[in-house]
């Protein structure tokens, strides 16, 4: 898994962290910058994660695919991989956002084949 992330990162340059992580927030794989706390990101990604799942529960119809929230200065992707693990991704505001997406699906696609 962490060959994928690395892959991915070093194919959209403004991605700064990468990591698939489960829904309870363990860290499976990441590559994150230096002072990045894991478990920290873990953790949000599962909460974040929670609540667009309820979301969807609540106020629309459908299976969660992803979930975006922009910064000033960042935008973070969560992509489901799978029932049980997300694929979150942090990357600089300025990003072609559709040319991470294609990727990021491309990563989830080939973590499905090893997992």
């Amino acid at each position: 898994m962490y060959s994928i992330l690395e892959d991915l990162n070093n194919a959209c340059s403004n991605i700064e962290a990468s990591a698939l992580i489960s829904t309870d927030g363990m860290v499976i794989a990441s590559v994150l910058p230096k002072g990045m706390n894991e478990d920290t990101f873990g953790a949000v990604s599962a909460a974040l994660n929670s609540v667009g799942i309820q979301s969807i529960r609540d106020l629309a119809d459908g299976v969660l695919e992803q979930i975006m929230v922009k910064s000033s200065r960042n935008y973070i992707l969560m992509t489901q991989a799978g029932e049980e693990l997300v694929l979150t991704v942090i990357m600089k505001s300025h990003t072609e956002l559709e040319h991470v997406i294609s990727n990021v699906k491309n990563a989830v696609e080939k973590m499905l084949l090893v997992a």
